[in-house]
């Protein structure tokens, strides 16, 4: 019996669940995996092709578990786990394809490391091979972010090891018993938040969590409708459940591997490259311009703010504004400021792309209708500032107090 079950819910999508099994069985040792896929109430193909694919790619080692309506994440998994044979347990969500050698070094991590409870792989999106996932990090306020997002794959940073309080449940291994000894997903939550549950379950019993980079899988993300629904009652249940168990940790992991923590002028916290790199490399390049050498350094320096703005100008000049349009939604994924913001509407809307356009500006007006309360801010300030103090972590109280003191706001008033 294979050491290691492959737990897949699915809900419709059949396409992508094929493609999910196919990468499977092409980069996967035959028996060396059973799979054990959840048919969550489908109502399109999965009915009819699921088994005769899963028997032809997998043979014996092939499980289809049939619920009769869409029960959740949550109850699919389980379900899938409660059927599994294998000693492990890898759930993995259908809009995945896996790599070249996959398995290996999870479980060589998993295995070899004392008191790693659960790991998980790289996520990268197939099209761009940029970061999806490497952890949940968790910014200030508590609010969680993908680390590294849209970060190179092959950047230093995300494949750097580190001990993390939470990774995505796209894709997780695990002892099964240990599963069910946590109690497995908790039930009580609908579509999200049972992956960072878990975690906070599984750390509570003094057991470390891990990104494996070595270990690739392409994840399309988010692709079930209605993903996002439910955010703020699962928000609730997880404080309920899990008090205090999060606690900020991107600001740390962004000094350890030589970034800068920053806060916008509407206090949306975001990384950037210390002074001193950004103003060498914007001098380096604006003496010697060349397109294609600053494409390349963006791709080695993807915080690197003024790069994108070299390079957009550059493509604008020229007219090619479809092209500024992709460095333009690069740089507004990384900095939340109105000014990027904007140029990128006026990019998208000259290159023709008018939701784009739309989007970004409506982005724009959001912020600067965020940053005019300043009241509401400068208590959030007050509040974060102070927390730090009392937390003693003084990056966070100094960060806070410094956006006060640039507004001439005093902690505390």
């Amino acid at each position: 019996m294979p050491a290691v079950s492959v737990v897949i819910p699915a809900w419709n999508l059949w396409d992508m669940t094929r493609g999910c099994l196919e990468s499977l069985a092409r980069h996967t040792p035959p028996g060396a995996i059973e799979l054990v896929v959840v048919d969550n109430g489908s109502g399109d193909a999965t009915r009819t092709e699921l088994e005769p694919l899963g028997r032809a790619l997998f043979g014996e080692d092939f499980q289809a578990v049939r619920l009769d309506q869409n029960m959740g994440f949550a109850i699919g998994c389980n379900s899938g786990a409660c059927a599994a044979r294998g000693e492990l347990v890898f759930f993995l969500n259908n809009d995945t394809f896996v790599t070249e050698n996959w398995l290996p070094p999870l479980m060589q991590g998993l295995r070899t490391s004392a008191g790693l409870g659960m790991v998980g792989p790289l996520l990268l999106f197939p099209e761009t091979k940029r970061v999806q996932h490497c952890a949940v990090a968790f910014e200030p306020t508590l609010e969680v972010q993908h680390l590294y997002f849209q970060f190179p794959g092959d950047h230093p940073a995300p494949n750097a090891p580190r001990q993390v309080q939470a990774i995505s449940g796209a894709a997780l291994l695990l002892d099964k018993e240990l599963f069910f000894r946590c109690g497995g997903f908790h039930e009580g939550y609908k579509n999200g938040f049972e992956d960072l549950d878990l975690c906070c379950s599984l750390r509570k019993m003094g057991l470390r969590l891990a990104c494996v980079p070595q270990s690739v899988i392409y994840h399309l993300a988010s692709q079930t409708p209605g993903r996002n629904d439910h955010d703020g009652a699962n928000a609730r249940l997880i404080n309920e459940r899990h008090p205090g168990a999060c606690v900020p940790d991107l600001h740390k992991f962004a000094m350890e591997d030589g970034f800068v923590p920053a806060l916008s002028p509407a206090l949306e916290f975001h990384l950037r490259l210390p002074d001193e790199r950004e103003a060498a490399l914007t001098e380096a390049f604006t003496r010697n311009f060349d397109a294609e050498r600053c494409a390349r350094r963006l791709w080695t320096e993807p915080l690197w703010m003024q790069g994108y703005e070299l390079l957009a100008g550059h493509l604008e000049t020229r007219g090619e504004w479809v092209q500024a349009v992709t460095w333009r939604l690069r740089q507004a994924m990384h900095f939340p400021l109105p000014k990027v913001t904007k140029a990128l509407a006026l990019a998208a809307a000259r290159a023709g792309m008018e939701q784009a356009a739309q989007d970004a500006m409506q982005q724009t007006r959001d912020i600067l209708a965020k940053a005019a309360d300043s009241a509401a801010l400068a208590k959030q300030a007050n509040t974060l500032s102070r927390w730090g103090q009392n937390a003693g972590d003084p990056v966070i109280a100094e960060l806070y107090g410094a956006w006060l003191a640039a507004r001439k706001l005093a902690v505390g008033a």
